[in-house]
This record gives structure tokens, sequence and C-alpha cells, in this order.
């Protein structure tokens, strides 16, 4: 019974899955540019939409019997600059979410994750005073395989500057949504299985990050109980120590 249960409820996001896909393609055969835009910027927050799905999908509906030149101006500013600009305005939901709601939760449920509004703070701060974080945000949006989500809820978390988060996030868009297109046109009709592969790698790499992070936080938990514990231990043991000299 409930497995039944179970399966109707997959099957029936399966096929609210594959309705949001057949419409995203159809803004972007029907609208062009507009249609790439809010496409771009549903995929980036809805994570089980194949996030290089429009821009491949734009690739080949926006250049079909286009002239080479003209199929790569068309993807210059129809994929990768409106992409890009979508992608940016898409990834502040995840960064508000983050922004907004991070530090409550971590002033609340701090102790259980191993960290503190104090080290959050720290780590804000050496992001302002060093480009480290930039080339990192850049990377991870030039990446196609890179979760989009991911990265702006960790941003978010950190509070990082938005006008910076913004820039960076379009430039290193553009790289992104640049080789997306291209690989949509030079693919062709096959685009919607090849961004499914790359969505799987995308997959993959968000559930290694959350491996990672859960093994981090178990981490940073038991090392800090150990801490408290010797700090227990010793104020114990020098009173021992006393009343054997006494």
């Amino acid at each position: 019974m409930i497995i039944d249960a179970i399966i109707t409820w997959l099957h029936t996001i399966d096929v609210w899955i594959e309705s949001i896909i057949f419409l995203l393609i159809s803004w972007v055969a029907a609208l062009g540019p507009l249609g790439v835009f809010f496409g771009v910027m549903i995929e980036t927050f809805i994570a089980p939409i194949p996030s290089p799905l429009v821009p491949m999908a734009a690739g080949f509906i926006l250049t079909y019997e286009l002239l080479p030149l003209e199929a790569i101006l068309v993807i210059l500013f129809s994929v990768m600059t409106i992409g890009a600009l979508a992608a940016t305005i898409g990834s502040f939901f995840g960064y508000g979410i983050a922004y907004f709601g991070g530090y409550p939760i971590i002033e609340r449920y701090g102790k259980y994750l191993g960290t503190s509004i104090e080290e959050i703070e720290y780590m804000r701060k050496n992001m302002e005073e060093s480009s480290r974080d930039e080339i990192y945000l850049f990377t991870a949006r030039a990446i196609p395989i890179i979760p989009l989500s991911v990265i702006s809820l960790l941003y978010g978390a950190l509070r990082a500057d938005p006008k910076r988060f913004a820039l960076v996030t379009f430039i290193g868009s553009l790289p992104r949504y640049l080789s997306l297109g291209l690989l949509g046109w030079i693919i062709g009709v096959g685009f919607y299985n090849l961004a499914q592969m790359i969505d799987l790698f995308e997959t993959l790499i968000f559930v290694l990050l959350i491996v990672f992070l859960v093994v981090f936080i178990l981490y940073r938990v038991i090392i800090r109980r150990r801490a408290r514990q010797a700090q227990t231990v010793e104020p114990a043991e020098l009173k021992d120590s006393h009343g054997d000299s006494s």
C-alpha cells in the first residue's frame, strides 16, 4: 500500500517535471530570447529540471537553418548574454533564502551543526578581504556540471556582498551559457539526451557536496564535544592534584 503510494507520487512528480520541461522548450521556440530568459530563471531554482536544458535547447532551436556566422551571433546574445542575466537574477532566490534564513537557523541550531555566528562572520570578513572567493564563485558558475542553487545558498548563508555576488555570477555564467549554447547548436536534435547526461553529473556533484557537508558537520560536532569534555576534565584533575598535595 505504502509502496504503491510512493510509486504513484514519484510518477506524478515525473509527469509534472516533464510538463515543465515541455513548457520551457515551447517558450524558447515561441518567444526566442524572452523564452530563454524566463526558462533559465525557472530552471535556476527548480532543482529537478536539468539546468543545461534551456540554453542547449535555445542553441538548437534558435539557430536552426541559420548560417554559421548568424548562429554564433544568436548564441552570443540570445543564449550567452540573456542566459547569464537570467541566471544572475534567478540565483538571488536561493541567495535570499539563505541570506535571511541562514543566521536564525545558525543561532538556534549552530551548536548541532558544529558552527556559530562568530565563525560565519569570520568567514565573511575573510571573503571581503580576499579575492579568492570571487575566483571560486566564477569557477563554480563557469563549469556547467556544478549546481547553481547550491552555490547561491552557500554565498547567501555567508552573507556575501550582493553586488559582488551578482557581478561575479554574471561574468562566470557567460562561459557557462556560451558553451551550452554551442553544444546545443553542434549536437542538434540530440540536445535533450546530452542535457540529461550533463544533469546527471550535476546531480552526482550535488550528492557529493551534501555528503561532504554532513561529514564535515559531524567532524566539527565531534571535535567540539571532545574539546568540551577536555575542559571539564582538566579542572577536576587540578582539584584532585591539589587535594593530594595537601
